[in-house]
């Protein structure tokens, strides 16, 4: 745990915003994954995990792909 402090702490400093808005930007709002947005970040995979878990990103996630999901069925209906 004393590890992801020290990257959130990082984190929170090169960006200057709270680990929830970070993670909340790169994780729903740029629809990156733990691999691209870890990297994107510079930091490793699975403290991106961790801070996904961490801020309870999981639902919104859902809910993203669900209304992706949804928005994609109803252009295919169009067609």
């Amino acid at each position: 745990m004393k590890e992801y402090e020290l990257v959130k702490k990082q984190l929170e400093r090169e960006h200057n915003r709270a680990i929830d808005d970070i993670m909340y930007e790169h994780y729903i709002e740029q629809d990156l994954g733990p691999a691209v947005g870890a990297k994107k970040l510079g930091i490793p995979r699975r403290a991106f995990v961790y801070f996904v878990q961490q801020c309870e990103l999981q639902k919104a996630k859902f809910e993203l792909i669900k209304k992706k999901a949804l928005n994609s069925d109803e252009w295919m209906a169009a067609l």
